[in-house]
């Protein structure tokens, strides 16, 4: 294995955005904020930086991400990845993105298949460089947005950042 391979930011800042009409309206209770809350425990390279809650509008995202990419490694937005009208967390980052990650996406559909079947395979759950950081948007329930802080991005994102800054 190169040198490089070993590599990586530590400490990482971790920004949220989580994309909810629904949360936002009062009308659901904010289910992502207690895994937020206890990302030390399963990732303690990252420092929490911001925790934000939007509804499904692309420009909001986009002016977010914009503005979270300056001082945030790592941006996670939660939620907008299905293929309802107002699942548009994709349409918000793919356009400001720099380089598309695509490999996340596949790893993330593969991991979930076993827990939530073939529907696993609509989710649209990707990756992006954005500016010199890492957005990583993921379906937006509890059980998603666990298995893919715990089992991929913790894991992968200090590396990543050092090849994004090389």
């Amino acid at each position: 294995m190169a040198k490089h391979e070993h590599e990586g930011v530590k400490p990482f800042s971790v920004c949220f955005i989580v994309t909810s009409d629904s949360v936002v309206k009062g009308l659901k209770p904010d289910e992502i904020k207690p895994i937020v809350e206890s990302l030390n425990t399963f990732c303690p390279d990252a420092v929490l930086h911001s925790y934000n809650v939007v509804g499904n509008s692309v420009e909001e995202i986009r002016s977010l991400v914009l503005k979270l990419v300056e001082s945030c490694d790592v941006t996670v937005i939660t939620g907008g990845t299905g293929l309802s009208k107002r699942d548009v967390s994709v349409e918000a980052v793919d356009p400001i993105a720099t380089k598309v990650i695509p490999g996340f996406g596949e790893l993330f559909r593969q991991l979930s298949y076993k827990y939530v079947g073939i529907r696993a395979y609509l989710s649209r759950a990707t990756a992006y460089v954005v500016k010199r950081s890492a957005v990583f948007v993921i379906p937006g329930s509890p059980n998603a947005v666990e298995l893919a802080l715990k089992d991929l991005i913790c894991k992968i994102a200090p590396h990543a950042l050092h090849e994004i800054r090389r």
